[in-house]
């Protein structure tokens, strides 16, 4: 089984694509599997995030780890795992090294969910990680950074980590196939092998040399960058580069047909991405916006702040340090038209407020209410501010799609107090030392533009489990897995 996890590819960019005849590769898979432009993914729709859920089954409630960028109170420190490198800079390059290639794994990752690769080696079926950020296993791996990284940062790491049985993470993992991938996809400009082409080229190289193991998920991340910086609106060039990898890929095989006699063939992604506004008054100032408190900066201790913001793009955690200024943060939030929701944790549930009117929704687990996923839910107040309707006892869902389950599992990530806020489509959140996007694409939120993602499924006829949610993929190739093993 091959899993190519493609980021930022969206339902509407590749259905343009299929109909323009411009993506081949996509367009045989689609032909010859199935396909779902109704893909759910998780909340925050940021990396970090999803592919924990993607590896592990659960929400964040369950693996713990909350966002690309969180506050992390045992620590007393903002969670970075390499976001802005302004950001990245200010907090410390050698602090933000260690969370994604140490900490993310092997401390934030909970260790009382399994990933889907540790799993996998309870069954005795093989496994490769290539290039993706959550790749916990039972097998431990040696990292040897660039030369060029410790020269200009005089970062050094030591530790082992942990993976599956081959896993790559650019030309950092210390492995032999480096040997085999062209020098030119391992330099800096290539983001030392973090790319599409040294991917595929890996994939490749254990096809064709016969150590292909029986599960590989490989991360494709070029055509997130391109689409931040062109737009939605222009994603379609970006998805034929992708095509043209795929294309290469299903080449190895001979012809297609053949890829999929010896192969199930999985492509999803982690997020889709909104089109943010031209103009300035696109991005929502949240240091202009929560001046009146006394919030963290980045590269300030933690020690007399009341406010900490973690900006995750089209979402943001905002931490109140002292408990009495909750209300007033609430309100003070609650008064920006351009902010769209604002939750927060309440007894056992989530209360949520809509930016600019205050319209409120609570909602909590167990109820009369039951949505299409088979969760219940009990739920108090104007549904209207999370798109919610009913028949009969029956929740559907609009614009925010499991809306419930992802915002619950997104608050209860983390046992403090914390508020939950996200963008409107076309705007995202600006914070001091943050990238933006003006006149690009951007992601986080919970709305259906950054959540819906594409599901193409070939080579088995097993049947998935619908709708499709990301979080429900791992249980998908596990009981694949479980079938063949247990055959006589």
């Amino acid at each position: 089984m091959i899993v190519l996890l493609v980021d930022s590819l969206m339902p509407d960019t590749l259905e343009d694509c299929i109909r323009h005849r411009t993506a081949p590769a996509l367009q045989f898979l689609i032909s010859r599997g199935r396909y779902w432009p109704n893909c759910v993914t998780v909340f925050p729709t940021m990396t970090a995030s999803v592919d924990s859920s993607l590896l592990t089954g659960v929400y964040p409630d369950v693996h713990r780890v909350p966002g690309l960028i969180w506050y992390s109170p045992e620590e007393e420190a903002i969670v970075n795992y390499i976001n802005g490198w302004k950001c990245v800079r200010k907090l410390g390059i050698t602090r933000c090294a260690q969370n994604v290639l140490y900490s993310l794994n092997e401390k934030h990752l909970s260790k009382q969910t399994t990933t889907l690769f540790e799993e996998l080696d309870k069954l005795g079926v093989s496994s490769a990680s290539i290039n993706a950020m959550v790749h916990r296993g039972s097998r431990k791996h040696k990292i040897r950074l660039p030369f060029l990284v410790h020269l200009a940062t005089g970062f050094r790491f030591r530790q082992d980590i942990s993976g599956p049985d081959i896993l790559t993470l650019g030309a950092m993992a210390d492995t032999k196939i480096e040997r085999h991938i062209p020098a030119r996809l391992r330099r800096g400009g290539q983001l030392y092998g973090i790319n599409d082409s040294y991917a595929v080229s890996v994939l490749k190289h254990l096809i064709q040399s016969g150590e292909q193991p029986d599960f590989t998920l490989a991360y494709l991340p070029d055509n997130d960058h391109r689409v931040h910086k062109s737009n939605p609106a222009h994603a379609e060039s970006s998805l034929i580069q992708v095509d043209k990898h795929i294309q290469s890929l299903l080449d190895t095989f001979g012809p297609w047909d053949r890829a999929l006699e010896q192969n199930i063939i999985i492509i999803i992604s982690d997020h889709g991405q909104t089109r943010i506004g031209r103009g300035k008054q696109f991005n929502i100032d949240l240091d202009r916006l929560l001046h009146s408190f006394r919030v963290l900066q980045l590269g300030e201790h933690v020690a007399g702040h009341e406010l900490i913001v973690c900006n995750n793009e089209r979402m943001a955690y905002i931490y109140p340090l002292k408990p009495a200024i909750e209300p007033e943060v609430i309100e003070k939030l609650v008064g920006e038209a351009r902010i769209d929701l604002i939750a927060w944790k309440e007894a056992d549930g989530v209360r949520v407020k809509e930016g600019g009117s205050g319209r409120e929704v609570y909602f909590a687990r167990s109820g009369p209410y039951m949505d299409m996923y088979q969760s219940a839910w009990d739920i108090i107040g104007e549904w209207e501010v999370l798109d919610l309707r009913t028949e009969g006892s029956r929740i559907h869902y609009g614009d925010y799609p499991d809306v419930l389950s992802r915002l619950y599992g997104a608050l209860y990530s983390q046992d403090i107090p914390m508020i939950v806020i996200t963008a409107r489509p076309r705007y995202e959140f600006k914070s001091r030392h943050h990238p933006t996007h003006l006149n690009g694409g951007s992601h986080g939120s919970l709305h259906k533009y950054d959540s819906f993602i594409p599901l193409i499924v070939a080579g088995t006829l097993h049947p998935v489990k619908e709708p499709p949610r990301l979080v429900d993929l791992k249980h998908f190739v596990m009981e694949l897995f479980g079938h063949k093993v247990a055959a006589p």
